[in-house]
């Protein structure tokens, strides 16, 4: 997904985190997918994952920072 023209952080209904800016704890290279109802899709291209939930609000970093922990053994 390449970003739109209205910002780095939006292309094609995917939000992106080209900038780090979204989730910090993410690589740069992720991005979501966030629905209606907060259903949300992240994918992670780094570490081949795909992570998905039902939950969005100020947190969405930490659950993305704690998914990487436990499954990389930070």
């Amino acid at each position: 997904t390449q970003a739109s023209a209205h910002g780095p952080d939006y292309g094609y209904l995917w939000w992106l985190n080209t900038k780090g800016k979204q989730w910090p704890s993410a690589p740069k290279s992720s991005f979501a997918a966030i629905g209606n109802g907060s259903n949300i899709i992240w994918i992670d291209p780094e570490h081949d994952l795909v992570v998905v939930w039902r939950w969005h609000g100020p947190f969405m970093d930490g659950v993305i920072q704690r998914t990487l922990a436990a499954i990389l053994d930070k």
